[in-house]
């Protein structure tokens, strides 16, 4: 006796523990887009930033500035506005600076955390369909009037797949996570170092 065992089908018989972890794959390449994109809308390498800042700043015109860091756009560039701003208005530099890259930094880690919600429940999901899977493949050996492995190694197989399913929802939900977080270190250097530039110039 033959089994067809396609992919379809196995997630057809899956149940909904397969649904989840396919509307969890959905929305972990969601976030991958929609982060990816904003990064590279809102963020530009500090030595860039400070290339195209560079003319303004050495004149030290404040309208100039803030208007070269308006047409940039980007976060550091937005981090260097609040500075300036603050002397302008004779408030604390430093503390512009570091609030507004707070607010930048939390700007470009939204939605994050739900990958590593995903990524830590995953494997449970996966791991409990299979359970599922399991018992019901049992049951299917009970009920079948022939004994033996072949009753019950498809549905097992079947059932393994759930947790194959969950792993690599999990994996790849905690390597995008890691990677975001790793750019958002790095900005968060690259703001401190733009801060203490721009401190040095501008500071009293």
């Amino acid at each position: 006796m033959t089994h067809d065992f396609s992919l379809f089908q196995v997630l057809l018989k899956g149940g909904w523990t397969i649904g989840l972890l396919i509307l969890m794959s959905i929305v972990v390449f969601g976030i991958l887009y929609d982060r990816w994109k904003f990064f590279k809308a809102n963020y530009q390498a500090r030595e860039g930033v400070m290339a195209g800042l560079e003319p303004f700043l050495n004149k030290k015109s404040f309208n100039e500035c803030v208007e070269a860091c308006d047409r940039n756009g980007t976060l550091l560039a937005k981090v260097v506005q609040a500075g300036l701003k603050a002397k302008h208005e004779e408030t604390d530099m430093t503390q512009a600076m570091e609030r507004e890259a707070k607010i930048q930094l939390l700007r470009l880690e939204a939605r994050l955390p739900l990958l590593a919600t995903i990524g830590s429940i995953a494997p449970f999901v996966g791991l409990f369909g299979t359970v599922l899977g399991i018992i019901q493949a049992f049951q299917d050996l009970a009920l079948a009037n022939a004994g033996g492995a072949a009753v019950v190694s498809k549905g097992i197989a079947e059932a393994l797949f759930a947790t194959a399913t969950g792993l690599f929802v999990a994996i790849t939900a905690v390597f995008i996570y890691n990677f975001f977080q790793s750019k958002l270190n790095e900005i968060a250097q690259e703001a401190e170092i733009v801060a203490s530039d721009i401190n040095e110039r501008f500071g009293s």
